[in-house]
């Protein structure tokens, strides 16, 4: 196992599977817990991710200036994305790397500010969740996940879910991962609960369900929508932990995930100044 991490508590930590996406034979990437890192290190926060990599990960340039505690596998957890006949998102995966461990996580690192926990695929017990008396946001997408036929990525319901959702700050999840029938039961158990719904924006549940507000996406011409719910996720999280305001918390964060869909990858993922900038000019 290898950690490049200092002791001080980061203020915004990610955990989750750092991946790559196959592109037509291109790898970018990829991971909740990068996307999130990125933004959080854009908007000049101090920003670090627990994960397991494999010795073919070549991309450290691109998270230049995260704080990174990792164990090494053979593989990094790799994804194909296609798209069927009805332009929704097909993925299989090529490679996992191992599970995440609690010791690959530095100890001080259990009093970040800001704790974001964004499996992929399965890489990490749920119970981690309970490690931290942080403001705490969860996307479960690698908890309703499983892998079927040729490495198929498909749905599956969260078996713990009730054990878990009602611990955490904020969830966060996308139509196209959960069953949606269970989405009245997540709203009801959750203290702040987001379901993303791409182009149509997202629906914002506070307080258990008794609030409830449709937030708009920011619409702009999609190259690549891949990371979008992932720094939505992170947007609002920062957001929320200075104003306590979901509502406004939740515009914020749809406003800076309108930029991820512009550019391939990790690109667009955006800074503070231009997330401020975008609001007021569609406010204005």
């Amino acid at each position: 196992m290898k950690k490049r991490s200092s002791a001080k508590p980061p203020y915004f930590l990610s955990l989750g599977f750092i991946t790559y996406d196959l592109y037509n034979n291109k790898r970018i990437i990829g991971g909740a817990s990068a996307y999130s890192a990125i933004l959080a290190r854009n908007f000049g926060v101090d920003s670090a991710i627990a994960t397991s990599i494999g010795k073919d990960f070549e991309d450290f340039d691109a998270l230049k200036g995260i704080r990174l505690a990792y164990q090494m596998s053979e593989w990094t957890t790799t994804f194909v994305n296609s798209f069927n006949i009805s332009e929704k998102r097909v993925q299989y995966v090529t490679s996992i790397a191992d599970r995440i461990r609690e010791e690959t996580i530095p100890v001080e690192w259990f009093n970040a500010e800001i704790v974001y926990i964004c499996p992929v695929s399965n890489e990490l017990e749920e119970g981690m969740i309970k490690r931290f008396d942080s403001v705490v946001g969860v996307a479960p997408q690698g908890w309703l996940r499983s892998i079927g036929e040729g490495g198929r990525i498909e749905k599956k319901k969260w078996e713990k879910a009730d054990e878990f959702l009602s611990t955490v700050d904020f969830v966060i999840v996308s139509d196209e991962d959960v069953f949606e029938e269970d989405v009245p039961k997540y709203v009801e158990l959750s203290n702040i609960f987001v379901l993303t719904r791409g182009r149509k924006g997202a629906e914002l549940y506070c307080d258990r369900g008794k609030r409830h507000e449709h937030i708009p996406a920011f619409e702009r011409k999609e190259v690549d929508a891949t990371g979008a719910g992932d720094v939505f996720g992170a947007a609002f999280l920062l957001r929320y932990h200075e104003t306590r305001d979901a509502v406004k918390s939740a515009i914020f964060a749809s406003c800076a995930a309108s930029f991820v869909v512009e550019k391939e990858g990790v690109k667009g993922v955006p800074y503070r100044e231009e997330v401020n900038e975008r609001i007021l000019n569609v406010s204005a």
